[in-house]
C-alpha cells in the first residue's frame, strides 16, 4: 500500500489528527505545518498513514 498526505486545517487540527490515527486500523504519524500560513488559531498538520488494516470501508463505518 502507498502511503496517504493529508492535511488537516483549523484551530483544532491537532486533536483531529491525533483522533484520525487513533481509529483501530489505521497507522501513521504527523506533523504541524511549517509551510502554512501564520493565522491566529489556526494550526495545519500533514498525516501519513502507512497502513490501512481491516478495510477502508470498514474504518469509514468507524467514523459515522
Amino acid at each position: 500500500m502507498a502511503e496517504i498526505q493529508l492535511a488537516i486545517e483549523g484551530k483544532d487540527a491537532i486533536a483531529a489528527t491525533e483522533a484520525l490515527l487513533a481509529i483501530p486500523g489505521i497507522s501513521g504519524n504527523y506533523a504541524v505545518s511549517a509551510d502554512a500560513p501564520k493565522r491566529e488559531g489556526v494550526t495545519a498538520t500533514v498525516a501519513t498513514i502507512v497502513g490501512i488494516v481491516g478495510g477502508a470501508i470498514a474504518i469509514a463505518e468507524q467514523i459515522r
